[in-house]
């Protein structure tokens, strides 16, 4: 199979003018002693990877992902590395791998349902010394299990994945180019996911929903990391099954990373979420919020719109290589007056974070993280969910939404090729009970439907009380492409008025472990 893929490479490697006529290259198959690539926002990824997020450098950003790292490739016998006999610095590396997601299984609860994923794909990456290109399409056919969006309502989209292409088949994909400058800037761009944060959730912005055209800017300095992230989402409120119904809407970034030293990170958001079209004008992407510096407030309210904007801030502290505690705090509208009133105004909309997780406790490979996380009713609503912080009817933070309270820890352990992987979380939210109505937990649904202006607490509406414990046991079968043999079992419970249910899920399967699927709400 390598030696077949190793010859595509080859090939792939001849389309893209590494090989040039007239020069005398020579094509190497052996070791590759770095490579530059984007590391993947899979959690359990994340966790093998460690190393790399603990440093306490004055120049790593941890809380801005998806990294770009010059990392090691094990004995992978996939690059092809081209260069001249008496240059051994400037190299080219390109590879070609395929992408898998065969796991089947059984759900269990009142009654027996197969589980199955079936999808095969592609990846293909190239990088030099100042450009790196990826692109991964892995379609695959879903059946059971559960397929909604990040609300659970409407159930023709998979968690984070695409809308159904046909019946029960989905796709993942990102398609990303990088280009770094210089030493201060590196420009990337195209269609996949960002993240803001150092935890398991991210109450900025996370890969909950599904992959999106951007563009990236990130500006690097004594310690600083600067980032303008502009994306493309789209809004399916309407008729979520009708894609010629879709409507779009884009919003812009900042966010500021400073490593005050080389343990405190101080980071500073905002963004501003507007519809690409309304009844009076066809706005398109408002060249006005391109700006790399400007405030968003400010230029809001010069344009007279009525665009949502958000603050928010991250604080990290890492010490003795292996040991981080976090914290993260968004920020919607608020009114002082009324927070010192202690009147719970509707309007005082904000989430907050806290946390910690070490690579090694007591052990070297124990990987632990506890965290806590609460966002108050409407925060990330509007008037129209066209203005909702959301793309395609799911959440680009927290996969609930807002008005949940949410305790969650994870413990992983690896020895030699072997993961073991326990996660294990409770959430608790209150939902709506009626569609004319909204208690601030659905952010695509208008603030204007709330009860009232005061009295409003986190979990109001109709109690959902859920408990999700998932053991996922790992073997690395191709570690260089993330592919792993896998068996997990899933058990979650839901308390609501109506009683108590379980579900018990097993499956096996060789998976590429690349991206995240949050089914844990």
């Amino acid at each position: 199979m390598r030696n077949i893929l190793i010859l595509i490479s080859f090939i792939s490697a001849t389309a893209f003018g590494q090989i040039k006529n007239g020069v005398k290259d020579q094509l190497l198959l052996e070791l590759t002693p770095v490579s530059k690539k984007f590391l993947n926002l899979n959690y359990r990824s994340q966790i093998d990877q460690a190393g790399l997020y603990f440093i306490d450098h004055k120049q790593n950003h941890s809380s801005v992902k998806p990294l770009m790292r010059f990392t090691k490739d094990h004995n992978n016998g996939m690059f092809l590395k081209l260069r001249k006999k008496t240059d051994n610095l400037k190299v080219n590396r390109t590879r070609l791998y395929p992408l898998s997601d065969l796991t089947g299984g059984v759900q269990l609860s009142n009654s027996s349902n197969a589980v199955l994923n079936a999808g095969l794909g592609v990846g293909f990456d190239h990088s030099s010394t100042k450009f790196l290109f990826t692109a991964k399409f892995l379609p695959y056919y879903a059946q059971g299990g559960a397929l909604a969006d990040s609300s659970r309502t409407l159930h023709n989209q998979d968690f984070g994945s695409s809308r159904s292409m046909t019946n029960n088949m989905f796709y993942r994909a990102e398609v990303v180019a990088a280009y770094q400058a210089n030493k201060f800037f590196t420009f990337s761009g195209g269609y996949g996911k960002n993240w803001f944060g150092e935890g398991y959730r991210s109450l900025l912005l996370s890969d909950n929903a599904a992959a999106h055209p951007f563009a990236k800017i990130e500006t690097s300095f004594a310690g600083i990391k600067y980032v303008n992230l502009y994306n493309a989402w789209k809004d399916n409120a309407n008729n979520p099954y009708d894609r010629s119904q879709d409507i779009n809407k884009f919003s812009s970034i900042h966010y500021l990373s400073w490593n005050i030293t080389r343990e405190l990170n101080l980071s500073i958001f905002e963004t501003v979420v507007w519809q690409g079209k309304d009844t009076l004008t066809n706005r398109g992407f408002d060249v006005n919020y391109l700006n790399p510096i400007v405030f968003y407030r400010p230029v809001e309210y010069g344009l007279g719109s009525s665009d949502n904007v958000l603050l928010g801030a991250n604080l990290s502290y890492k010490f003795d290589i292996k040991h981080n505690v976090y914290a993260q705090f968004v920020l919607d509208e608020f009114l002082l007056s009324e927070l010192q009133a202690k009147s719970k105004w509707w309007a005082n909309k904000y989430g907050y974070q806290l946390g910690y997780k070490t690579a090694n406790l007591l052990v070297d490979n124990l990987y632990f993280q506890i965290e806590f996380n609460g966002v108050r009713p409407f925060t990330y609503s509007h008037k129209s969910s066209q203005h909702a912080y959301g793309h395609l009817n799911s959440s680009v933070t927290h996969p609930v939404g807002a008005n949940f309270y949410e305790l969650l820890n994870v413990v992983s352990y690896k020895k030699d090729k072997h993961r073991f992987t326990n996660k294990m979380n409770f959430i608790s939210y209150g939902v709506d009970s009626s569609a004319t109505t909204s208690v601030g937990q659905d952010i695509f649904k208008s603030y204007t439907l709330r009860d009232g202006n005061y009295d409003h607490l986190i979990m109001q509406g109709q109690r959902l009380q859920v408990f999700n414990e998932s053991f996922v046991y790992e073997y690395a079968l191709w570690p260089e492409i993330e592919m792993y043999l896998l068996a997990k079992y899933d058990w979650r419970a839901v308390n609501t008025s109506q009683g108590l249910n379980h579900f018990h899920t097993f499956s096996v399967g060789i998976k590429s472990r690349i991206w995240n699927s949050y089914n844990d709400f």
